[in-house]
């Protein structure tokens, strides 16, 4: 296992995301990466592979009118095969918004993000936004 180089990983990606280049974080994901998203609004299940869950968040945000976008990356912790960040997050749906607090867990193999985990504050209020 290389805790250096899962370092850098997530240092490359939180940077993408910190400056809001969604294209150059989604490239650091595998391209059979596993997510992990819970509750049962439209965006929750499991997705294998990055086409698929790119495809099915485009789908849905088109059907409901709206996005996701990272406010703030609180920190991160980074392990031999894990990493965890402390994320804020805002949804947007139309001409209402919802900021949330999220843990996203993720394992890395071989310099890549394989499989992402997410765990949200208050799950309540994010199924209740998109449902």
């Amino acid at each position: 296992m290389d805790t250096p180089k899962n370092a850098e990983v997530m240092r490359h990606y939180v940077e993408a995301w910190e400056r809001n280049d969604s294209e150059a974080a989604i490239e650091m994901w595998a391209e059979d990466i596993v997510h992990h998203v819970p509750g049962r609004s439209p965006l929750a299940g499991d997705f294998s592979g990055k086409s698929i869950f790119l495809d099915h968040y485009g789908k849905v945000f088109a059907e409901l009118g709206g996005t996701i976008e990272v406010v703030e990356v609180r920190d991160v912790l980074v392990g031999e095969e894990h990493a965890v960040a402390l994320v804020k997050e805002r949804a947007v749906r139309g001409e209402r918004s919802l900021t949330f607090h999220r843990v996203v867990v993720y394992r890395i193999a071989g310099g890549e993000i394989v499989e992402t985990w997410s765990h949200d504050y208050d799950l309540y209020a994010l199924d209740e936004f998109w449902s």
